[in-house]
């Protein structure tokens, strides 16, 4: 039984049209934080399937006890050190436990209970959070493929070109165009263009996330200032404010 790990994004989207007469089925996780356009590609790629198997998760509940997600941690802001350093106004915790909780685990319980013998994932080895990518791997008595492991982003968007009408965030939010959770703050490095499309298209969502973003960055501040010296109140950056 073959299933597509489905995001909504532009190279789950290719794996889809690719290995379209052997997948049984798709796996989508609704973490309760979508933009429509991720919800358009859901229902889009359920039309082509023979079943698409949305799991629900409380990422709500998740970032509660664990913290906001982001790409550096300071560890006296972590739930791990409360018992030394006692409670902050805010926890953060790792991008990896948020994304391994909210959606890898989740996609991985469904699949098995589905009894899945082949997943596949759209990740590629030109993308650095993918960079160990492999084309195949057996992991846990199921073989994990990825048949985009040695595309770039410009050939997956070529080849979409052929099989379907690419929706415009393909192409603008190129980095990120699952979308993600729409207020996550990780990733930044990877998510510039994300977050100028959605502050213009999507502002509420936009202010979710600036929130969540600006949060993070209070804390990084407290975090290093030196012991004694007082913090001072970051500024507003231009690109916020804007």
């Amino acid at each position: 039984m073959m299933a597509l790990a489905f995001s909504g994004g532009k190279d789950s989207m290719a794996c889809l049209h690719l290995l379209r007469d052997q997948l049984d089925c798709g796996i989508f996780v609704d973490t309760g934080y979508l933009l429509p356009e991720t919800i358009h590609m859901v229902n889009y790629a359920a039309s082509l399937l023979p079943v698409m198997h949305v799991v629900k998760t409380d990422r709500h509940r998740q970032n509660e006890e664990w913290g906001i997600p982001a790409d550096i941690v300071p560890v006296d802001w972590t739930r791990e050190a409360e018992l030394f350093s006692g409670r902050k106004a805010l926890r953060i915790q790792s991008w990896v436990r948020c994304h391994i909780e909210n959606v890898n685990l989740p996609v991985w319980g469904k699949a098995k209970s589905l009894g899945v013998t082949h997943l596949v994932y759209g990740a590629r080895k030109d993308e650095e959070v993918n960079s160990n990518t492999q084309a195949e791997q057996v992991q846990d008595g199921m073989t994990v493929l990825c048949p985009l492991a040695e595309w770039t982003a410009p050939q997956v968007l070529a080849y979409l070109e052929t099989k379907m009408e690419v929706p415009e965030h393909f192409y603008s939010v190129h980095d990120s165009s699952s979308l993600d959770c729409y207020d996550c703050p990780a990733f930044e490095a990877t998510s510039q263009n994300r977050v100028a499309w959605m502050k213009t298209k999507y502002p509420e969502a936009y202010a979710a996330y600036a929130v969540r973003h600006h949060a993070i960055y209070e804390a990084l501040e407290e975090a290093v200032k030196p012991t004694g010296q007082e913090r001072q109140p970051r500024s507003t950056s231009k690109k916020e404010s804007e």
